[in-house]
């Protein structure tokens, strides 16, 4: 295992507060040589794999076969223990403290069927299904009635109930079949949407293709993500031909209906919410509707997730456009002071740097106060920003834009300016004081 995947499966079990069981040693008890490990990983003292073998073994060799053998052994404890994690906290809503208990139990009565207990096994399954119907989980309810439909011809058998669960079975598996399809379709211009986002009349056409050929199927279907993804293909279409209007409507089509569903994925919301706040800028909608949106996004968004700061982001556009800037301001100082930021990768963290540099711009056009841009966002120097930017470079017809505008329009900006005040911006740092201190 990769020394990154390690850490990453290191973190996901210190996220949660693990219930106190033997896997990895119980308060009280010497530490063990993997718990040390364990800590030593969490740590972030270690950029490599070579630098943790240093520390642990007075090594340099990550294949060293003590080091091999303690890190196996971790791997399998950590596995271990993610399925006693504790899921009932504040940011869990019901639907995914289900979610993750189905899943366990899913992985359990397994066991449980393997050893031949059938009846127990049983029992099991038919508790996972009847959550899997309850919070629309599509393809467990498939796998879980398949299992059932099958016992209950083979181990156990009951005409009547093999009947009910073959008719379950197919059910399920038809809507599951529907919602690949439409996954499908929805990844294949989504990608390229993304490439882009810009004017695409090819990719608009092919998004109404799909769009039509999944509409007719809605009702029929019926699932949360089968609403997802159709009325998103159709969200594409729109903002492939620069369709705001149609875009929104489509947008809020999608958030009315799958509001109203009592188990729809919280994801999915937040991810409407944001096509919907990206309409509100182009239209430069009013303050109370943009507002009513970004706070019903924000109270189904967890801060560490990638959509919060996406969030946050359409929030800080929306502030420049109608030229709010002293909020753009506090929006910049409220996501340095997560903590997370210098965890994101590529455009998310790139944005970010750039919007730095526009703060910039307005201090030296004297519509920001200078020594409050500094305060939060620190200083500013072009040809760091410009290294530390790879994403957004490469995109020849995005946000490449602003990068390359934004020198040019400093340049005009200090023109008015004495030559040595010119310099002394140039030597500037362009690192925001919270970054640095991470």
């Amino acid at each position: 295992m990769d020394f990154y995947v390690l850490k990453d499966l290191a973190r996901s079990v210190s996220r949660n507060k693990a219930k106190q069981i033997e896997v990895l040693g119980n308060p009280g008890a010497r530490k063990s040589r993997s718990l040390k490990l364990y800590e030593a990983i969490l740590s972030d003292k270690f950029n490599s794999e070579k630098e943790l073998v240093r520390h642990v073994f007075n090594t340099h060799d990550p294949k060293h076969p003590s080091y091999v053998k303690l890190k196996k052994k971790l791997i399998t404890q950590l596995f271990n223990t993610s399925l006693f994690l504790d899921y009932n906290q504040p940011h869990y809503n019901e639907r995914a403290k289900a979610y993750f208990t189905a899943y366990k139990d899913y992985a359990s009565a397994f066991v449980v069927l393997c050893r031949i207990s059938t009846k127990a096994a049983i029992y099991i399954f038919q508790n996972i299904l009847e959550q899997a119907i309850k919070y629309e989980f599509i393809d467990l309810a498939a796998d879980v009635s398949k299992i059932l439909r099958r016992e209950y011809i083979r181990s156990e058998y009951d005409e009547g109930k093999n009947k009910y669960y073959t008719s379950l079975h197919r059910m399920y598996e038809k809507k599951r079949h529907f919602e690949n399809i439409a996954l499908d379709y929805y990844e294949e211009v989504a990608s390229h949407y993304a490439k882009s986002r810009s004017v695409n009349i090819k990719l608009s056409e092919e998004a109404d293709q799909y769009y039509s050929e999944l509409y007719p199927f809605l009702k029929e279907v019926d699932t949360s993500s089968f609403y997802y993804y159709t009325f998103n293909i159709c969200i594409i279409k729109h903002f492939s031909k620069n369709d705001i209007s149609n875009a929104l409507k489509t947008a809020n089509q999608s958030f009315y209906i799958l509001r109203e569903r009592q188990n729809t994925n919280r994801s999915m919301l937040t991810h409407v919410c944001l096509q919907q706040l990206a309409c509100y800028i182009h239209l430069r909608a009013e303050e109370s509707t943009f507002h009513f949106t970004f706070n019903y996004f924000l109270d189904h968004s967890h801060d560490k997730d990638i959509s919060w700061f996406r969030g946050y982001e359409s929030y800080f556009y929306y502030s420049i456009y109608r030229k709010k800037y002293i909020d753009a301001i506090d929006i910049y100082r409220t996501v340095l002071d997560n903590g997370v930021l210098l965890k994101l990768n590529g455009y998310y963290l790139e944005n970010w740097l750039l919007m730095a540099g526009y703060l910039h711009l307005l201090a030296q056009l004297d519509i920001l106060d200078s020594q409050k841009v500094l305060d939060v966002v620190g200083l500013f120097r072009y040809s760091k920003l410009i290294n530390e930017v790879e994403v957004i470079n490469k995109d020849k017809e995005g946000m490449n834009i602003p990068l390359l505008l934004l020198p040019i329009l400093y340049e005009l900006a200090q023109a008015p300016q004495r030559p040595h005040q010119r310099n002394s911006h140039r030597s500037a740092r362009q690192i925001p004081p919270a970054l640095a201190r991470q």
